[in-house]
């Protein structure tokens, strides 16, 4: 995921985050939503305790919610994938291509490209082993899913080039959180339409092991 940047007027997440309460893209997926100041995400947020969850599912545990479990997961995986792409090339963003039209997931992630565009920032192609772990997936209707994921974001926001030509270093914190996704099946594709960050739980590794 990636973090969250203050753009603007704006603090805008991973990912990707999406409306409601504090509002932050967290480097993410995705951006999916931390300030360039302050660390991660493309959000919500409220700082609570550090105790990380168990991965489950609320599911059950037949083929073919299994099947409909699998999908909405790899659709956020290619959320975070398609956020973090857009911070690495920030012009070439297209939201459209892999946000749901219900939700605010696509106008928070324009809007979010575009200010990184006009202040000249950047996400380092080296996400220095950031990862996400699923710990649970809501089918909420045939149609809706929320899930919730912890994510480990070493990524990196870079700025501008400094007097020695080479370019600084806006945001490097380290820091694990976690979030919920809402997803809505549009045209036979799951895609994430909202993001909230769930709970920071702190700079370092302090998510599951990746799966």
């Amino acid at each position: 995921m990636r973090r969250c940047i203050t753009v603007g007027v704006t603090s805008l997440a991973l990912a990707a985050c999406g409306g409601g309460g504090d509002s932050a893209p967290t480097t993410t997926p995705v951006p999916p939503a931390t300030d360039v100041a302050d660390s991660t995400a493309p959000t919500t947020s409220s700082t609570t305790s550090t105790t990380t969850t168990t991965p489950t599912t609320t599911l059950p545990e037949t083929t073919t919610t299994l099947a409909t479990e699998d999908l909405i997961k790899q659709a956020v995986q290619e959320y975070i994938a398609a956020y973090q792409s857009c911070g690495e090339a920030p012009p070439e963003c297209a939201p459209e291509e892999f946000t749901a039209t219900q939700g605010p997931s696509r106008a928070i992630v324009s809007e979010f490209a575009e200010g990184l565009v006009a202040r000249g920032l950047y996400f380092a192609t080296d996400r220095r082993g950031s990862y996400l772990v699923a710990e649970s997936v809501t089918l909420e209707s045939p149609t809706e899913a929320t899930t919730i994921y912890c994510v480990y974001d070493a990524g990196i926001v870079m700025g501008p080039n400094g007097p020695d030509g080479l370019p600084t270093v806006v945001n490097d914190v380290i820091a694990s959180v976690r979030y919920t996704y809402r997803l809505f099946l549009e045209d036979g594709a799951w895609r994430v339409g909202e993001q909230h960050q769930l709970e920071r739980l702190g700079e370092g590794s302090l998510c599951p092991p990746a799966e």
